[in-house]
Parts: structure tokens; sequence; C-alpha cells
């Protein structure tokens, strides 16, 4: 499973909405343009190719507080799934 899988962006729009965040607020709390956040939400390649683990994982941490606990696991999932992937090719 690749952390650029077309589930990704789901999850991440999911937590941001479930956070109660625009697309605005969640770009000022992890450091990116409104625009990126709304590209990497809507899948588009090249922003996907240069999500770094750690934009992720400051996401992550301003969501997941207030996101329902599916969503929390399907991102939990997704991201062992792409540790796991990066393991198995070691």
């Amino acid at each position: 499973m690749d952390l650029h899988s077309s589930e990704l962006p789901v999850i991440l729009r999911n937590l941001r909405k479930e956070a109660g965040y625009t697309q605005g607020e969640l770009a000022l709390r992890v450091g990116l343009s409104r625009e990126t956040v709304s590209a990497i939400e809507n899948n588009k390649p090249e922003s996907l190719r240069t999500l770094q683990i750690e934009v992720v994982k400051k996401w992550w941490s301003v969501c997941r507080t207030k996101a329902k606990e599916e969503t929390r696991n399907n991102f939990v999932n997704q991201i062992v799934g792409y540790f796991k992937f990066i393991t198995d090719r070691l």
C-alpha cells in the first residue's frame, strides 16, 4: 500500500471536516496554503507526490481529537500499511 494511494486524500479530507476546520484554517495550522490542502484532498498527483510525512503528521495532530473513531482508525490503518509497504521492500 502506498502513502499516496487514492484513499489517503479522502481520509485526510474526512479528518479535516470532522475536526471542524475549513481548508484555510487547517492550512494555517499545518503550514500549507489553502490551495495545497485543496489539491491534496482532491487527489491532484503533483500535490500528492510532494506530500511529506511531516505534513501528514501535523494534519493528524491537528484533527485527530475531533475526528470520529472510524476515520481515525482508517487513517492509522493507511499509515501502518504504508510503513509495512516500506519495510517489506528493505
